[in-house]
Order: structure tokens, then C-alpha cells, then sequence
């Protein structure tokens, strides 16, 4: 269904423009995403059916390739959410354009990130036990219902943002379209004069006002929680530190704007002053950046200079294990370097492409991220030689994630991707004010 031919060409404000606004492109880009997701979710079923014994995880690197995921995701939600407040609680009018765009991207990677962490778990059937036979004591209950509490404000503050477009729009529209805007409008109805539109734009205003008030402590646990399940491990000196939940939300932060930096210069509509508001925005997701990389440089100098072996040993493997590439190139070099000189070398003067591409290279830099956290420190033994007392694969301190794994990630990640972009072309992305001055008087002389 084409929103341009289910409403007339007044309120078809709402067109999935393409990578590059080239037709080709999106096509190529759809059909990517098409492929990974029918070859990859098939093979999501069938770990799901198999168990975890078709992974490589196993009882030396219990957690992998879903988990790193999961907080990848998680985090990708909690930082686009938390920018998001900085317009509708703290009244930043130049990020505004971003607002619909960020929460919405917020909602889809929770929902992402809560996927990959179904898949990892040993019997995912089991998933509703913490809400029913909850366990007050445990940071992982409290995660879950903070998860509950999240959804429900991501999805409050979207039908706020979008009522009167999509009351507008179930006017309007035909056909099948014209159902799924009654019922996404929960049968609001738009305002049929200035003064009406005026005062149900201030309602909406202070609703979202209230809603961020809420949901920043509530989306500051979703992922400094996700940081307390890594920091109260003991056994894992690496994690065991109270700044670790720091570190998560400033990432957060830093991966959140990276990815809205990419999705408002390659696919979603674009203003007239986006300039400046990509400018504002890269600044913003730099500076992040620079404090993720100061508190990276923090966690280093400690556990290093205090010399502890079972706290040095992660380090080492991080930095250089078989898979050092991923810190110096992937997390430190393409993540944080290029990024940052794109953005702060004559940002006035940077194009769209040139942010846009900072922040692909950020976002890909924060997964690099996520990996060497999860990864190393489960890698290193806790005790010497353990991982070669017995001839077993699952006893391995050497973890690389195999097709399963691989296949049934990109087939979730290629999912919400395409649920994304589906969104983005069927919901109303940008505002729509029908009653500003000259289009309300052309509407007075219509009628």
C-alpha cells in the first residue's frame, strides 16, 4: 500500500525518500535486507527448536554474539529515547525535526534488543517466569519491569506525537489505509478549527513533557541496569566496577545519535533548516563520544596500574588476542578517530553525506564496543589452564560465533530494519500543522 495513494497529496507527507534518494539504491538496500531476513530467520526457528547446543557458546564463554547484540540494542534505545528528551523536556527547538524519528527509533530497537536476548536464553519458553514468580532481589527482575514500564512510555509519547496526523489521516485516506488509521488514532479526532488545533497541540506538549519526565530515570535503569547486570559479577573482575553503568548510558548516548545521524540524512524526510540540525546533532553525538572514550581510557589506566591479574588478563585479550583488530580498528580507529574528525574538522561547512557517514562509522564503532565487552572478559579463565583440563570445544576460552549465530542475527537485524523502514513510509514522520495562518484561510475559501 503507498501512503501517496491512500491520502491526497496535502497530507502524503510521509515518502521513504532512499538511501541517496536514488530509487536503484532502495531497491538494492530492500532486496539485501529481504534476502538476509529469509535465509536468516528460518535459521532463528531452528536454534530456537535445536536448543543452544548448535552454537559455539558453552560453559567457558557462556554468553556471545545475542548478548553483545542485546546491549547493542538496548543501548541503541536508551540513547535515542534519552536525546529525544532534550526536545520535548528541555525544549532544544534546533533538535526538534528529530523528535517523531528518535522515539520511534527507540521503540524498534528495544524491540530488537529484547529478541536477541529471547534467542539466547536456554529455554526461551520461559520468559514470562520473571513476571509472574518475580524475584525482587535480583537486578534481573527489575530490568524486565523497567522494560514493561519503557514500552509503555516509547509507545505513549509516539501516539501523542503522531494523534492528530493520524486522525487527519483516517479522514482522508482509503480503502484499507483509511482502517489502519482509525485504529492507530484510537478514535482521536482532529481539530476542526485554529483555536481547537492550538490548544490540543499545548495538551499534546505537556503530555510529552510528562511522559520524558518519567522516562528518563525509567530509560537510565533500562540501560545503566543493563550495565548493574555485568557490574555485580564478582567472579569477573573486569565487569566488577560501579562506573560500568556509566559507561553503558554514555555509549548509549553516543550509538543513539550515531544511528539517528545516519537514518535523517539517508532515509527519513528532511526540513528546510536540517542543516543546522545535523550540525547540532554531530556535535552532540561527538562529544558523547569523547566522554566514551575518556571513560575507556579511565577503566584501562585503573586495572592496569593496580596490576590485578585476573583484571589485566581481559585487557590483554582485547587489545591483543586473536581479535585485537576489533579494538584498534573497529572500536578505536573507524569508530572514534575518523568519526570525530569528520565531524568537528569545519563542521559549518560538512555535508550531509559527510555526518551521515560519522554516524555509520560510530554506530559500527559501538558495536566493536559491545563485542569487547562481553567477550574478553568471559574469555579469560578464571582459573589458569581450566579452559584445557579437559578436550572440549565447550571448555574453550576461544569463542567465534558460527552460522547459527551469524545467520539468525542478521535475519532479526534485517527484520527490524525492513519494520523500520515500513514505519517510517506508513506513519507520519514529520508534523503536519494544517492550521497556520495561509493554509487555514485557502481552507476557509474551499469551503
Amino acid at each position: 500500500m503507498d501512503i501517496r495513494s491512500a491520502a491526497n497529496t496535502d497530507t502524503a507527507v510521509v515518502v521513504l525518500p532512499g538511501v541517496g534518494r536514488s530509487a536503484a539504491a532502495r531497491r538494492v538496500v530492500l532486496a539485501v535486507l529481504g534476502l538476509l531476513a529469509v535465509v536468516g530467520l528460518p535459521v532463528l526457528f531452528y536454534r530456537l527448536g535445536a536448543g543452544l547446543g548448535v552454537t559455539r557458546l558453552g560453559s567457558g564463554v557462556p554468553w556471545g554474539l545475542w548478548v553483545a547484540f542485546y546491549i547493542y540494542f538496548i543501548g541503541l534505545s536508551a540513547g535515542s529515547f534519552l536525546l529525544s528528551t532534550l526536545i520535548y523536556v528541555f525544549k532544544n527547538e534546533k533538535l526538534e525535526p528529530l523528535g517523531r524519528l528518535a522515539v520511534l527509533q527507540a521503540f524498534v530497537c528495544l524491540v530488537t534488543g529484547m529478541t536477541f536476548i529471547l534467542v539466547d536464553l536456554g529455554h526461551w519458553e520461559r520468559f514470562w517466569h520473571p513476571l509472574v514468580y518475580p524475584q525482587w532481589r535480583s537486578v534481573l527482575t527489575w530490568e524486565i519491569w523497567a522494560y514493561l514500564i519503557y514500552t509503555a512510555v516509547l509507545l505513549a509519547e509516539l501516539w501523542f506525537l503522531m494523534r492528530c496526523d493520524l486522525a487527519r489521516w483516517a479522514e482522508e485516506a482509503r480503502w484499507e489505509a483509511q482502517r489502519l488509521y482509525k485504529i492507530l488514532s484510537l478514535g482521536f479526532h482532529c481539530p476542526t478549527n485554529e483555536m481547537e488545533w492550538r490548544v490540543c497541540d499545548t495538551q499534546t506538549r505537556r503530555w510529552l513533557m510528562i511522559l520524558g519526565v518519567i522516562g528518563i530515570p525509567v530509560a537510565l535503569l533500562v540501560h545503566g541496569g543493563t550495565g548493574a547486570i555485568f557490574a555485580v559479577v564478582k567472579a569477573r573482575p573486569a565487569w566488577y566496577t560501579p562506573i560500568f553503568p556509566v559507561v553503558f548510558i554514555v555509549s548509549a548516548l553516543a550509538s543513539g545519535g550515531g544511528l539517528l545521524l545516519l537514518l535523517r540524512t539517508f532515509l527519513a524526510p528532511r526540513s528546510d533548516n536540517d542543516r543546522d540540525t545535523l550540525c547540532t546533532l554531530a556535535r552532540l553525538t561527538g562529544g558523547f563520544l569523547v566522554l566514551d572514550l575518556g571513560l575507556l581510557f579511565l577503566e584501562f589506566l585503573v586495572g592496569t596500574y593496580g596490576g590485578i591479574p585476573d583484571h589485566v588478563a581481559p585487557y590483554r585479550l582485547m587489545a591483543f588476542g586473536p581479535f585485537w583488530w576489533v579494538f584498534w580498528v573497529q572500536q578505536l580507529l573507524l569508530g572514534a578517530v575518523v568519526p570525530l574528525l569528520l565531524i568537528y574538522i569545519r563542521t559549518d561547512r560538512a555535508g550531509a553525506f559527510r555526518l551521515g557517514l560519522a554516524g555509520l562509522l560510530i554506530i559500527l564503532g559501538i558495536f566493536g564496543v559491545r563485542l569487547n565487552i562481553v567477550i574478553p572478559a568471559l574469555a579469560a579463565p578464571i582459573l589458569p589452564g581450566f579452559d584445557h583440563a579437559l578436550a572440549s570445544a565447550r571448555l574453550s576460552s576461544l569463542y567465534v560465533a558460527n552460522w547459527v549465530e551469524w545467520l539468525s542475527s542478521l535475519g532479526i537485524v534485517a527484520a527490524a530494519a525492513l519494520a523500520a523502514l515500513a514505519a517510517m513510509r506508513l506513519l507520519p514522520m514529520t508534523e503536519h500543522q494544517p492550521y497556520s495562518s495561509h493554509v487555514w484561510e485557502a481552507r476557509d475559501v474551499r469551503v
